[in-house]
């Protein structure tokens, strides 16, 4: 009884592994994606107060180049926005898929949302570098939810005082969850 057994799993897995499946490798996407999650960043007040943020990002890509712009908001006037460029690849079957991505770019903060009050309240500029995850799967012909993970080290440029020279060097692990709406060709 046992070799039936084996030779119907065997053939289940012949015919399941035959079968068409319909498989997407687009040369050129744009996407809408919104977000909510948790950084490890200091930001302003207590990290009871700060440390949950929801957001937005626009985003292009062109075969493994892509650049996007994203925008969260952690409340009490602390925000950090990202102009990005970089390099993406996602691998998968069907309709699950893991995006690795690695980029830099220019960070802007308002409110210590990354500083704390190191470099006042204000906003301010700099340079960022990227390095990220996410696990997204397919929902709808154009919508997928995914759970990401991206890391970033950053220089940010604040007003200069009397024994800080206005510079401010940090990284933080900013964990989310996404919905993202992509049209490709």
């Amino acid at each position: 009884m046992t070799w039936k057994l084996w030779s119907a799993a065997f053939a289940l897995a012949a015919v399941g592994l035959g079968a068409p499946r319909v498989a997407r490798a687009d040369i050129a996407a744009v996407d809408v994606e919104g977000h909510a999650g948790v950084t490890s960043g200091p930001g302003t007040g207590s990290p009871a107060e700060n440390m949950g943020g929801i957001g937005f990002g626009l985003g292009a890509r062109l075969l493994i180049f892509e650049g996007y712009y994203d925008y969260t908001n952690f409340g009490s006037g602390a925000a950090i926005s990202r102009a990005i460029g970089g390099l993406r690849a996602g691998i998968g079957a069907g309709d699950i898929r893991l995006v690795l991505r690695v980029g830099g770019g220019l960070i802007r903060e308002s409110g210590g949302a990354l500083s704390g009050d190191s470099l006042g309240l204000g906003t301010n500029t700099g340079a960022v570098g990227r390095i990220g995850a996410a696990l997204e799967t397919r929902v709808a012909p154009a919508c997928l939810i995914g759970l990401g993970i991206d890391g970033e080290t950053f220089v940010l440029s604040g007003p200069s005082r009397p024994g800080n020279d206005g510079l401010y060097t940090g990284s933080d692990v900013f964990g989310n969850l996404h919905v993202m709406f992509e049209l490709g060709i």
